[in-house]
């Protein structure tokens, strides 16, 4: 799992404590180490990134008329 150890201040305690926090999970609350308040970090609140708008749609061609078919008169 992807992920990076982040460094948080419980604002209820003050003490500063190391947790993971995995990247395909950025909204997870973090429970502190020493007082146990669930804090969230800078990731948990930002909002959900929207997703990504879907690619042009590529003009088709008429079809042509096939070689050897005789035109409608």
């Amino acid at each position: 799992m992807k992920g990076t150890q982040k460094k948080l201040t419980c604002p209820k305690c003050g003490k500063t404590f190391t947790a993971w926090r995995p990247d395909d999970l950025p909204g997870a609350l973090v429970k502190c180490y020493f007082c146990g308040n669930q804090v969230e970090d800078e990731a948990a609140k930002r909002k959900p990134a929207a997703p990504p708008a879907p690619p042009p749609a590529a003009a088709v061609p008429a079809p042509a008329a096939a070689a050897g078919e005789p035109k409608a008169s």
